[in-house]
């Protein structure tokens, strides 16, 4: 039976997983609608902030009595006003992320980051939050701007099942004109396998952070790139730059882990240093476990 179209990529398991966990903002968002979220702005709410003097043109209802009859003098309460979120998944689809795993039960690292996607929008679409998808290879491919609606989530999803992995990465500067384009502030989820100069991707979460925005990575990679399990004698190649190398893997494979650990660390460690959270993620792993484990971590944090 055919998978009505937009739906490839909502797996129930990893919504079932999911199902009780709110993903909230660490960061004050700025909106148009009263939600869960904490904003820079002042309305009306149970969250008592402080008083200010009264002035002409203020609500009497918000006069607060007491502090009259302490003071003789005419003051009115402050409220925190909760917001709407916007929440941007910025996802890599340059040919690299089209890699594919010597296992055909396992998913490209393209199909594998459009299900985390796919779940994170159905996710912030049902706690009445605004989803948005931009994609991205050495310039910005898509540009899907965060609403609330279901008729906006059926578009993003179906957006999901049109992508191919394609052309080469220029993170840096992509992160860069993300930050010219994104203008309220809210969550911008990446997910990359991060290919690249690191200081040029860290430099651009850094200006991501800058602007206000709660940045997280996904840094991606294909089981076969983090265990290296090739033997025989290979020809690799490049799949951005189509540059080929001949190798024998058994000699060369503490080295390439050796290097692949210092450019993951690399990332990891600026990624953090300026305020960004940072996840590793296998192909091999379950969507829904590194999901969810990262949900339940953003919650106790918040606690």
């Amino acid at each position: 039976m055919p998978v009505p179209t937009g739906m490839r990529f909502l797996n129930p398991t990893i919504l079932r997983s999911i199902a009780n966990i709110e993903l909230k903002a660490r960061v004050l968002v700025e909106g148009m609608y009263a939600s869960r979220h904490r904003s820079p702005n002042y309305g009306f709410s149970v969250e008592f902030v402080d008083h200010r003097e009264y002035s002409p043109g203020d609500e009497p209802r918000t006069i607060d009595w007491k502090m009259l009859a302490r003071t003789e003098r005419y003051y009115v309460k402050r409220f925190e006003m909760e917001s709407n979120m916007n929440v941007v998944c910025l996802l890599d689809t340059s040919r690299s992320m089209g890699y594919r795993p010597s296992r055909d039960d396992r998913l490209t690292k393209l199909e594998y980051g459009c299900t985390l996607a796919a779940a994170t929008s159905f996710l912030v679409h049902r706690q009445q939050d605004a989803p948005g998808l931009v994609t991205f290879g050495d310039d910005i491919r898509d540009f899907v701007p965060p609403r609330q609606g279901e008729r906006h989530l059926h578009t993003l999803l179906a957006r999901l099942e049109e992508l191919e992995a394609e052309g080469t990465t220029d993170l840096g500067r992509v992160l860069e004109t993300i930050g010219q384009r994104i203008t309220r502030r809210g969550i911008v989820l990446l997910i990359t396998d991060g290919y690249g100069e690191p200081e040029r991707v860290v430099d651009g979460i850094r200006h991501l952070v800058a602007r206000g925005h709660d940045v997280v990575l996904f840094q991606l990679m294909d089981h076969d790139e983090v265990t290296f399990p090739f033997k025989a004698l290979t020809t690799f190649r490049d799949m951005e730059s189509g540059y080929h190398l001949m190798s024998d893997p058994l000699r060369q494979r503490a080295l390439y882990l050796e290097r692949l650990e210092a450019f993951r660390s690399a990332i990891a460690t600026g990624t953090t240093g300026c305020g960004a959270d940072y996840r590793f993620i296998d192909t091999a792993d379950p969507i829904e476990l590194v999901l969810r484990d990262y949900l339940l971590y953003r919650r106790e944090r918040a606690r």
